[in-house]
């Protein structure tokens, strides 16, 4: 059966955007800078109406706790204050993935460049080493941690996934993908659930308590190019993918062999930019994903911003976009808190704020 395709809607997307300034500005002085959107491209039929800034969500078919939580989700950006930090990798090395240690938040779990996944703390200190390699030619891409279970499960870029328990204790290492693991994500509810991502073009659905061997994997979803991320939604009932070229799915966890949603969108992958991943927001089922304008997109238009598109999870329908002008990079990754009320943005060195506490103080 062919996936369900679900054309983006373009019809006038409601745009957030709110400008640098020292004081708080009123919804009829922001007016006029939020006209300067309105694309002028020859033969563009997108347009980027003022009017939708503050009101413009009053329409959408969502339920009214999700639409509070998007309209309120107006920019406020990190100042320059000294933050504290951990010593530096070095040139040419990453972090691949970072996840805080559920039995003590004063700690960290990291992959990295470096070839190793390890515990850290705060100030620094490696507290263990739970994966390493000693050559340059290998390095782990990926992570995920389960409280319930207490396991460390981590991937490398040779396709290689290894399950830990939390004291460090190996339990196995195999060869789950061809290429590259390029993420991990064990189910928030059912967590002996583990989907696995990677540049084979391939999504993989294992269950820990019966791995034996590479192919004992549940179920295999194919992709037309390669995944960057494989996530489940807060209820563990649905997987969001997402790939290296245009497409976002929505599978079904109980209907695996059933055809995903199809949600096509820009976010091709660039050898320099971190790549972009599509998250679920944790209460409310809709998606937010970094757009990357190409010219080769179907519904691409002259002069395409690079917004924070959010899409209902249901119907694969373009709710909202949010913009800031001032920092008009591509958006990578996307997290909220949570209690979903705020988001956070990577956009390459910086990070943007998108709070409700923001909206409040308007008030």
């Amino acid at each position: 059966m062919a996936s369900r395709k679900r054309p983006e809607t373009r019809k006038t997307p409601e745009v957030v955007v709110r400008r640098k300034s020292k004081r708080n500005r009123s919804p009829r002085e922001l007016e006029p800078e939020a006209k300067k959107l309105c694309v002028k491209g020859p033969g563009s039929s997108r347009r980027f109406d003022s009017g939708c800034l503050w009101a413009g969500l009053a329409s959408l078919q969502v339920s009214p706790p999700c639409r509070n939580i998007v309209r309120a989700l107006y920019h406020h950006k990190v100042g320059k204050a000294a933050w504290p930090s951990l010593q530096q990798i070095g040139a040419g090395g990453s972090i691949t993935g970072l996840k805080f240690n559920p039995l003590n938040t004063n700690q960290f779990f990291t992959s990295s460049m470096e070839g190793m996944t390890r515990l850290q703390d705060f100030k620094g200190n490696t507290l263990q080493v739970f994966a390493s390699y000693s050559i340059c030619n290998f390095w782990f891409c990926s992570l995920d941690v389960s409280a319930k279970s207490r396991v460390v499960v981590t991937g490398d870029n040779v396709g290689n996934v290894i399950l830990l328990n939390m004291d460090g204790k190996e339990l196995w290492n195999l060869r789950m993908h061809k290429k590259k693991v390029t993420h991990l994500a064990l189910n928030p509810c059912c967590d002996w659930f583990l989907a696995t991502a990677s540049v084979d073009q391939t999504v993989k659905i294992w269950d820990l308590r019966q791995v034996k061997g590479k192919s004992s994997f549940l179920y295999s979803l194919p992709h037309r190019h390669p995944v960057n991320a494989a996530h489940f939604s807060p209820d563990g009932a649905q997987l969001l993918t997402t790939d290296q070229n245009s497409e976002i799915r929505v599978y079904s966890a109980s209907q695996w062999d059933c055809p995903p949603s199809l949600i096509p969108h820009p976010h091709r992958h660039f050898q320099h930019l971190t790549p972009i991943k599509a998250a679920w927001h944790p209460r409310y089922n809709f998606i937010v994903v970094g757009r990357y304008p190409d010219p080769n997109f179907k519904s691409c238009t002259p002069y395409e911003l690079r917004t924070i598109d959010v899409f209902d999870g249901s119907s694969g329908k373009l709710m909202h976009q949010l913009y800031d002008p001032e920092s008009s990079g591509i958006i990578s990754l996307n997290e909220f808190n949570p209690m979903g009320d705020t988001l956070a943005s990577l956009m390459g060195y910086h990070i943007l704020i998108w709070s409700q506490e923001e909206a409040g103080m308007q008030k």
